[in-house]
């Protein structure tokens, strides 16, 4: 959860206080750090204790991150993921105590009042804050502790990062490698076309089938019940009456009226560039001065002026102009302007213009008979955000306090217990397709504990709770089944053995008579030789693999050939020639020094974890999360 408060924040380290914000403490409990959960420690680092819980909130986290692709990374992958994520975030901790650095209350007060789903009308609340929480079921001390945690580190990383620096030197020199081109000459041995070669024996099927047995199961299933609190089905159930329709209508008439618009024409002096902000605003008084002398009237100053060259075709003729579509500045002058009357140069967001309102219609009141379908549809709605704000507190209340039973919580919000089909870690039906929806179903807590699941926000308007009602083991497939899979895979595997081998030979024979080796190799000729020409290191088409070992190679000696290979992820071998290397511009950019210091940043705090790990006591227990 913490880190969905990261996205949502305006930026921690960097944040600005404007203004005093004054925030009672007290209220966030600060010094009264004190949470439940498991003993069960995930790691221990320097003789700290890691809880398991923290690697499970962040395993959660990376779980929702990853969607889909969760499910085919598996469990052991997220968790060793998840366990040496929070690990580092703890190394980080501990350094940046050691170095002195530590966020204040002041700090840790401000970066909550600026994080908006804890705000109510642009201000802190303090009820939105501590509701948000217990929704979240978190306590407000611990949360309080890992944000200050957070902001700590961010410190120290930012420490690291921002005095990584660069010489002139080391900036050209990064400049001229960025920057270099090298020429290629390439020849693919395609994997694919070894594959008729390649015979499969049955015993070779039999040997592989009982050394990857795992390989060939079944995918485990579950059933699920779940309780679906929908807003839209919430709204078709609100009861309504006329009286109660009516009254909404009066109490949010400004929603039912036809806001007023304005006829507008414009001339156009468009700003691209800060640069040409002078000459444009002197050109746009030329024509000012010239319509009002008469040398020329707003409609022919428009067709021959006007950079807006749309408009400039109508005479200048934007059409009606309505308040919260057009750039503010632009709006500002138009329902400032006097009809018929020319606007002086006004600054907008495209440069510099000249209005001129035609004609004014007046905003009309719509009446409740000619609004009333849409008065009942909005009355449904806002008592539907009501009842689905309410009902999703009490359904995560419930669901958590009585974790073994879904009844209790479908009583609390007057909803009926649902049963899907059967579900894979990759398969869903319906709603039960979301990937976030899958990824509970299997989890731990609720395949293996037989728990009810945390509130699950499937959209804005959806919120899910469920719980396992069925399993089905994974069985192993027999092997009459899975053959057909099975020499396919052997196939490849034959064929990517073959093209490596061919292609070694070639490459070797290369190395000594150049491209004319091809053709004595049968593996194709001269006229299937790829001549892309200069390639640089980004923006290729060439194979990542390819490119990348292109960028290895020595530099040639003149008129000669340097050779090497670059093997791809589907067992193609290609064979690679560089002819030439071009040095790029050492010309240093505007941004540069950034991008370097960037660079330079990213790697000095790689280099420090690293070395943190390697100075560190670090004792893993996976098997505790």
């Amino acid at each position: 959860m913490l880190q969905t408060i990261h996205d949502k924040a305006k930026g921690w380290i960097a944040y600005a206080i404007v203004g005093f914000i004054s925030i009672p403490f007290a209220l966030f409990g600060i010094n009264s750090y004190m949470e439940g959960g498991s003993t069960k420690a995930a790691a221990i680092v320097n003789g700290e204790d890691v809880p398991a819980q923290e690697v499970q909130q962040e395993l959660a986290r990376i779980r929702q991150q990853f969607g889909q692709m969760a499910t085919q990374l598996g469990d052991d992958s997220l968790k060793t993921m998840a366990l040496n994520n929070v690990v580092n975030q703890v190394l980080l901790r501990q350094k940046a105590k050691e170095e002195g650095y530590r966020a204040s209350t002041e700090d840790v007060a401000t970066a909550i009042a600026e994080i908006s789903v804890f705000q109510k009308d642009g201000q802190f609340d303090k009820a939105t804050y501590e509701s948000f929480l217990a929704s979240q079921r978190r306590n407000q001390a611990a949360f309080e502790q890992q944000m200050r945690d957070d902001l700590t580190n961010g410190q120290f990383r930012e420490g690291l990062q921002t005095t990584a620096f660069a010489t002139k030197a080391q900036m050209e020199q990064y400049q001229t490698l960025r920057n270099q081109k090298r020429e290629l000459e390439l020849f693919t041995v395609k994997a694919a076309s070894f594959e008729p070669q390649v015979s499969i024996t049955d015993e070779q099927i039999t040997k592989y089938y009982d050394e990857n047995k795992s390989q060939f199961m079944t995918e485990e299933k579950v059933k699920v019940a779940y309780i679906d609190l929908n807003l839209e089905a919430l709204a078709k159930a609100v009861p309504v009456d006329e009286a109660g329709i009516q009254a909404f209508y009066e109490e949010h008439k400004d929603r039912y009226l036809t806001p007023e618009t304005r006829n507008t024409s414009h001339i156009l002096i468009a700003v691209a560039d800060p640069a040409q902000d002078a000459e444009a605003k002197k050109k746009i008084e030329a024509i000012y001065a010239d319509i009002q002398a008469g040398k020329k009237t707003f409609e022919e100053a428009a067709k021959t002026d006007s950079d807006d060259k749309a408009t400039a075709e109508t005479a200048g003729i934007v059409g009606d102009v309505a308040v919260g579509s057009w750039d503010p500045d632009f709006e500002k002058a138009v329902f400032a302007a006097e009809v018929n009357k020319l606007s002086e140069p006004v600054k907008t967001g495209a440069g510099y213009e000249l209005i001129r309102v035609n004609s004014v219609k007046a905003a009309v009141q719509q009446t409740y008979e000619a609004v009333k379908a849409q008065v009942e549809q909005d009355y449904r709605r806002a008592e539907a955000d009501k009842l689905f704000m309410d009902g999703a507190e009490k359904l995560q209340t419930v669901a958590y306090e009585q974790s073994g039973d879904l009844g209790p919580a479908a009583k609390a919000v007057n909803a009926t217990i649902q049963e899907s089909g059967w579900l894979t870690r990759t398969k869903g039906e319906g709603v039960l397709a979301d990937p976030k929806l899958l990824a509970a179903a299997f989890s731990d807590e609720v395949f293996k504990e037989g728990k009810n699941s945390e509130l699950i926000q499937v959209s804005e308007t959806q919120a899910i709770v469920l719980r396992s009602a069925a399993q089905e083991a994974a069985v192993q497939k027999p092997l009459e089944e899975v053959k057909p899979e099975i020499i396919a895979i052997l196939k490849t595997q034959g064929a990517r053995q073959l093209a490596s081998q061919k292609g070694d030979e070639l490459l070797a024979q290369t190395k000594v008579n150049g491209w004319a080796a091809l053709d004595a190799s049968g593996l194709g000729k001269a006229e299937a030789i790829e001549k892309p020409g200069f390639i640089q290191r980004t923006g290729s088409t060439l194979a990542p693999e390819v490119v990348a070992k292109a960028f290895t190679m020595p530099r040639p000696a003149k008129d000669q050939l340097d050779w090497d290979k670059g093997v791809l992820a589907n067992g193609d071998y290609t064979v690679i020639a560089l002819k030439a290397v071009e040095d790029g511009a050492n010309t240093l950019e505007e941004n540069s020094a950034q991008m370097y210091g960037s660079v330079n940043g990213a790697r000095e705090l790689d280099a420090a974890m690293e070395d943190l790990r390697a100075r560190s006591e670090i004792e893993l227990h996976p098997e505790n999360i």
